[in-house]
């Protein structure tokens, strides 16, 4: 209905009439169908990109976790040039309250990580002058610079990394920290070579480690002593020096032991699965080995990255491994090469024949190593 005037033949005022009109059924608007056709092409549209747009994203963070390797290589020449050696990759502590009579023969804990000791070539020179050198770096007095992040340590793809988190259950209250304690993880871990073997003083007459397994510490960063670049007599370019260990990938092991992922990756301490690995295991031994073998997992090169790791080899050169890289045959519920074990002193024994990925991790096992064969 609509309202319409009309002029009166008469002359008199309009005269308001009602006229009947057709309703207008023309509406604007999408029917269902084409909504439904537009939220159909948004989505494929949209899972066309997020692919791309995450191997961007990846891309970036891959590029500069090779940022953080070339840095930490960097330090670690200069910490050479200034020592004359590497930093000690694993060392018992003298502090006198866990050193026991004869230090460090008798110590019971393991003192600072290399990253530790390269801090001051990293321009983090005061965050090392706050370190009481002459007592643990997990006690109390140091306490600190464990909850102090230094971005060089962290990898972007492993997201527990490089931040302080809190340890829980009195972690460190033997050592004086009280709770809640907090510690900074790592992404990156000193190469110990092939074999993971404990060669330090032993608590005994002599005080020194069996002949044997000084022989099997074949990496740049161990139990002996430092060791020399003129030591790496395979060559600077075919050493692993520091390769990636994703903190992340411990967290599925919580549901074994729930506070195991907490208890690994520590920055400041040189322990095996904190700031050491070895190539006895495969890289990313977590998609090869069960969960059930945690050593495997902890002790062993791994990356958030698709399909590899970072490593940095001797001569400061950043390299991409390949999970696919030749590697001696492991068993899948130990991660121990096929057939091999260890002796009543530590040694390893009835080793199959190196891979490419053990010969990288060797600094005198006279294997040469082209680079298009990983």
């Amino acid at each position: 209905m609509r309202a319409c005037l009309l002029d009166s033949f008469d002359g008199r005022r309009p005269a308001l009439h009602l006229e009947h009109q057709p309703r207008n059924t023309c509406r604007d608007g999408f029917t269902l169908i084409e909504a439904l056709v537009v939220i159909s092409i948004i989505s494929l549209l949209i899972g066309l990109l997020l692919p791309a747009i995450q191997s961007a994203r990846e891309a970036a963070r891959r590029a500069q976790c090779t940022n953080n390797l070339k840095q930490f290589g960097l330090a670690l020449h200069n910490y050479h040039a200034a020592f004359g050696s590497l930093p000690p990759g694993r060392i018992k502590s003298y502090d006198p309250r866990y050193a026991g009579s004869r230090p460090p023969c008798t110590s019971s804990i393991v003192d600072k990580s290399l990253e530790v000791f390269v801090l001051g070539f990293l321009e983090q020179a005061t965050v090392y002058n706050a370190i009481n050198q002459s007592l643990a770096i997990i006690g109390g007095e140091n306490s600190t610079v464990h909850s102090i992040a230094v971005s060089t340590f962290a990898c972007a793809s492993d997201p527990m990394s490089g931040w302080a988190r809190d340890l829980n259950s009195s972690a460190l209250t033997r050592y004086g920290v009280p709770d809640p304690a907090y510690m900074v993880f790592t992404s990156y871990a000193g190469m110990i070579g092939s074999l993971p073997v404990l060669a330090q003083p032993l608590p005994s007459n002599t005080c020194v480690a069996p002949g044997a397994l000084i022989a099997q510490c074949n990496g740049v960063f161990n139990d002996v002593s430092p060791i020399g670049l003129t030591s790496v007599t395979d060559g600077l370019s075919n050493t692993i020096f520091v390769a990636e260990k994703a903190t992340t990938i411990l967290q599925e092991l919580n549901a074994l032991n729930p506070q195991y992922a907490a208890q690994h990756g520590w920055y400041i301490t040189g322990n095996w699965g904190d700031t050491l690995v070895t190539t006895l295991y495969p890289p990313n031994a977590c998609d090869r080995v069960s969960a059930a073998s945690m050593t495997a997992w902890t002790n062993s090169a791994s990356s958030m990255h698709p399909g590899g790791l970072n490593v940095l080899m001797g001569d400061g050169s950043v390299r991409f491994i390949k999970d696919s890289v030749q590697s001696w045959p492991c068993d899948p519920l130990t991660g121990n090469p096929n057939g091999a074990s260890q002796n009543g002193q530590g040694s390893w024994v009835n080793l199959p024949p190196s891979g490419v990925w053990q010969a990288l991790s060797t600094r005198n096992g006279g294997e040469v190593v082209g680079g298009d064969v990983y």
